[in-house]
């Protein structure tokens, strides 16, 4: 019997011992949440004269440190706006996006004096003080991440402006599924548009919708790849929402099997520029045939598909060629990106004869021509154009097709 009780009292206090053990547990690592004030209210600042017209909206919040901190910066930068002795109207909004222990106050900014249109603070709720992007990410990691995209996406004096300056200075919206980078804080020259990336975190981020009514579309097309530059270029397109077509050499493709998966899995696609680059119309009918089909097996041999679109080199063809059953695509803006090597001197070529349903000829050979891309993209997007890869500007422009007919573009 006793034996028995000791038995209960041991067990008893190993129970208690256990309970006291979680207990410490508990209070050791249990991080109180939060409390995410759900009773944020709308205050104004309105303001008007003979030059200035001032609307801004921004949140209050239950914490006095918070208010603070929000004032400050908005007060701060409306007075700088009120200096100006230009005409001028500021009107701000703004969104909340709570992660976390941070709340991140977006505004969205119209102001007619810069084309600034948002800027951020991120807030720490369970200190009440201002915080930064770094302490909600590993600062490598993330400063990895944005180079990354900038390095792909925009052109090399751009990404070395970026790459300057303090991650920290960047615009951010935070989400669930992605981050969204402004490099709103960068003097940036002779463009007139603030370079962003969109870093996603979740695959079921949703990218930008381009379906907007009357939009204008122009094409890019690249001869005489694949090359070391085809892969970046692509990326380049990819990170501006946009597609292109590769007209391609056929001795090139067995050596770029990457490159050309790579491709035919995205928005882009491969369209044919010979098996050697020979000019059609010096040849027989036999060799022509030659030069075509075998840059067709080469490519189905990868991709298991065929190609469709043929642009002969030099832009040369005869009645034979045209109808062997591939529809000709030619060009009607030609930057003579091969002879010029000068990727300032391609881009204003290139913005200056744009135009709705155009066709532009490049080459995906040269660094200047990568270089030139990466400009152009993102300042087309801005004039309305959306860039897009011969099969969707043949089916965005609603083309009847014409047997026998090349494309040089499309009214």
């Amino acid at each position: 019997m006793k034996d028995t009780k000791e038995r209960i009292f041991t067990y008893l206090m190993s129970i208690t011992f256990l309970f006291l053990c979680l207990l410490v547990s508990v209070k050791l690592f249990y991080k109180e949440p939060v409390e995410i004030d759900d009773s944020v209210v709308t205050s104004k600042i309105e303001y008007n004269d003979d030059i200035t017209s001032i609307y801004v909206e921004y949140p209050r919040f239950k914490n006095d440190n918070i208010n603070s901190i929000i004032t400050s910066i908005l007060y701060s930068y409306i007075k700088e706006f009120k200096e100006s002795n230009e005409n001028k109207v500021l009107d701000i909004t703004y969104s909340l996006y709570f992660k976390d222990d941070f709340v991140n106050v977006m505004f969205h900014i119209e102001n007619t004096l810069n084309n600034i249109k948002n800027k951020n603070i991120l807030i720490n709720l369970k200190e009440n003080k201002i915080s930064y992007i770094t302490n909600l990410y590993n600062e490598e990691e993330l400063k990895n991440e944005i180079y990354d995209l900038v390095y792909n996406k925009y052109s090399e004096d751009i990404y070395n402006k970026i790459k300057n300056e303090s991650i920290n200075n960047f615009t951010y919206i935070i989400s669930e599924d992605q981050i969204d980078v402004y490099f709103n804080n960068i003097d940036f020259e002779n463009i007139d548009y603030i370079p962003y990336v969109e870093i996603i975190i979740n695959s079921k981020a949703s990218t930008n919708d381009n379906t907007i009514q009357n939009k204008k579309y122009i094409s890019f097309t690249y001869d005489d790849g694949p090359s070391e530059y085809t892969s970046d270029i692509l990326k380049t397109f990819e990170l501006n929402n946009s597609s292109t077509t590769f007209f391609m050499i056929g001795s090139k493709m067995s050596n770029n099997e990457k490159t050309i998966i790579e491709i035919d899995g995205s928005n882009s696609e491969i369209g044919m520029h010979g098996y050697t680059h020979k000019d059609l119309n010096e040849l027989s009918e036999d060799e022509i045939l030659s030069e075509l089909n075998t840059a067709n097996i080469i490519f189905e041999s990868i991709t298991n598909k065929t190609i469709n679109y043929l642009r002969p080199p030099y832009g040369r063809y005869n009645e034979y060629i045209s109808n062997l059953g591939y529809k000709i695509i030619l060009w009607n803006i030609d930057p003579k990106d091969w002879l010029v090597k000068d990727s300032n001197k391609i881009y204003n070529n290139v913005i200056q004869n744009a135009c709705d349903g155009c066709i532009v000829l490049m080459h995906d050979t040269y660094k200047e021509t990568l270089e030139a891309t990466k400009k152009l993209l993102p300042a087309l997007n801005e004039m309305g154009y959306e860039i897009v890869s011969i099969s969707k500007l043949l089916t965005e422009k609603n083309y009847i097709d014409k047997d026998n007919d090349a494309i040089s573009y499309i009214k």
